[in-house]
């Protein structure tokens, strides 16, 4: 987010409540609301993973929609990729100081073969989503918010009967049993697919 902003002419219409962010964000959240209730209303229990894998493959409108997304994904993946690349490339542009353009061509085409490499090998990405999420949404949603409050307020004051430390204790204790059931569920359920692979 912050290198976006970064390179904004106009930084300070990023934050805000009608900032870029919110409004992409908003549109962006009611679209995925709109296709998920949408997809779920079709299809059921039999909903998979990403809905474009119910669609009939004999149809030519949902092989116009698998078309679409892969156009989308292509087009878009400079943007969704740009902050991974800046932070990468900030952390080894020094090392570099000969060929810089070369070199950060080189640093994309990697990281993009990687990410290709990625998805030829975990063709079944669903459960490893569930991991990372159990492990960045308890770590960097929960864990680590709380302990930079209590951190930054420490020297200035707690509250009222220290009632900073005890809403961040109680919010790490949620954070940790998210890392721990959030975790052993997904890693179950990758050990569980691996062992019965999928026939189709």
């Amino acid at each position: 987010v912050m290198p976006l902003e970064n390179n904004m002419k106009s930084p300070r219409h990023f934050l805000g409540l009608g900032g870029v962010l919110n409004q992409g964000m908003a549109g962006v959240t009611l679209i995925y609301i709109l296709l998920g209730f949408l997809g779920y209303l079709k299809y059921g229990e039999e909903t998979q993973g990403s809905i474009t894998l119910n669609l009939p493959i004999d149809e030519i409108a949902a092989q116009s929609v698998k078309i679409l997304i892969a156009l989308a994904v292509y087009c878009t993946y400079g943007l969704q990729f740009y902050v991974c690349l800046e932070i990468a490339w900030n952390g080894v542009k020094n090392t570099f100081t000969k060929r810089p353009v070369v070199s950060e061509y080189a640093l994309r085409t990697f990281l993009i073969a990687l990410t290709v490499v990625l998805a030829v090998a975990v063709p079944t990405i669903s459960p490893f989503i569930s991991l990372i999420g159990a492990l960045c949404f308890s770590i960097l949603g929960l864990i680590v918010p709380a302990f930079i409050e209590v951190i930054t307020f420490w020297d200035h004051g707690l509250g009222p009967y220290r009632w900073r430390l005890w809403k961040n204790i109680v919010v790490s204790i949620f954070g940790v049993m998210a890392l721990a059931f959030g975790s052993y569920t997904s890693i179950k359920a990758i050990a569980r697919l691996y062992a019965d692979p999928p026939t189709s």
